[in-house]
């Protein structure tokens, strides 16, 4: 009688997580792929050059918030705290991104955002840097672009281009 309990049990137990198993798959297939998850999403306590935390605003802009520190040497430079928002309407049609600029003229500048829906990829570059390809975290991008002298010219015509 009770060997044929336990049997019962594990059989019971099986198949309940067989059905907790094919709920989550089901789930996650039927969920969105394009959505932007709300948290942390580059930490400097991870080896990232900067902290990046993205979340939505009281009036329902996505905003990305930028803070953090390249250490160089013995040196600390510093990105200082910079937020970004932007019409989540806009997001998937042309995805967005922002120039985020050193303390000092020997880190490398970096562009950040997200890719817009479909897109696999990017590459940023602009006038006077070389062509960097971003390292991407779902529809998140970050590119590292190499440190050069600051000038007007450098910054006004950072281009990003997203691959299919």
């Amino acid at each position: 009688m009770i060997r044929g309990a336990r049997r019962a049990l594990l059989v019971g137990s099986a198949a309940g997580l067989v059905l907790v198993v094919v709920l989550v798959v089901a789930v996650l297939v039927d969920s969105d792929s394009n959505e932007i998850a709300a948290g942390q999403i580059y930490s400097t306590d991870a080896g990232d050059p900067i902290d990046v935390f993205y979340g939505p605003d009281e009036s329902g802009m996505e905003c990305m918030t930028f803070s953090g520190f390249l250490y160089g040497g013995n040196v600390i430079f510093g990105y200082g705290g910079n937020v970004s928002c932007f019409d989540p309407k806009e997001l998937d049609e042309g995805g967005t991104y922002k120039l985020v600029l050193p303390a000092s003229a020997e880190m490398p500048a970096l562009v950040i955002g997200v890719m817009p829906a479909g897109a696999t990829g990017a590459t940023v570059g602009g006038i006077g840097r070389k062509t960097a390809r971003a390292e991407t975290r779902g529809r998140w991008f970050l590119a590292s672009l190499e440190p050069v002298a600051p000038s007007p010219w450098d910054l006004a015509d950072i281009r990003v281009e997203f691959d299919p």
